[in-house]
């Protein structure tokens, strides 16, 4: 997978770079990381993370949180909840993807260099969850998109949205600030494309 990728060739083009991980293996927490990272870096970023929360060893739930504002919202539970809907294992708030959708259009209204979506899974290949603001994304001049996405997952997550080996970060191949230089450097060429 990626340890780097083009930054010439694919300048006046958004990118989307997948950050691969084990299911539970820490694609949350290498985000995290990046998005402090990159702050740090002077970009500016929108978009989502979807902690994980644990009871008795087991995963529990998680929970949205706004990477501009910090606002977070519950998303998921074991626990079967009123008003909630059941995909899979868990139960998951309608409120969740809406607010997060609006957090997405708000984010896009910013122009910001990095947007980050956590995560991309059964659902959106089956038409849900995000898919629709996925499918708006990709035509949006955001100039780098963080998709997390897991293990078991990457090749069909590939080939839907057509992206290409070398836009694939595994997360216990690459660390978080070698991944941080090179979507700076991706970020510059491209608003630097967009000035001539």
């Amino acid at each position: 997978m990626a340890t780097s990728f083009s930054t010439s060739n694919a300048a006046q083009d958004p990118t989307i770079l997948l950050v691969s991980g084990p299911v539970q293996g820490g694609k949350t927490s290498y985000l995290t990381e990046l998005v402090d990272l990159l702050k740090k870096r002077g970009l500016k970023l929108g978009g989502f993370l979807a902690r994980g929360s644990f009871h008795s060893g087991e995963r529990s739930g998680f929970t949205l949180k706004n990477i501009r504002g910090g606002m977070e919202l519950p998303m998921a539970s074991a626990q079967e909840t009123a008003g909630w809907f059941k995909y899979r294992r868990f139960w998951f708030n309608p409120n969740a993807f809406k607010l997060g959708r609006s957090w997405i259009l708000s984010s896009l209204k910013e122009e910001p260099d990095v947007l980050v979506i956590d995560e991309v899974g059964p659902m959106e290949l089956e038409g849900s969850g995000w898919s629709e603001s996925l499918s708006s994304l990709r035509n949006s001049s955001v100039p780098v998109q963080l998709w997390s996405v897991r293990d078991s997952l990457l090749n069909e997550v590939m080939e839907h949205w057509n992206i290409s080996t070398e836009h694939v970060f595994t997360i216990h191949k690459e660390k978080p600030d070698q991944t941080a230089d090179l979507i700076s450097k991706k970020v510059k060429f491209y608003r630097e494309s967009k000035q001539k």
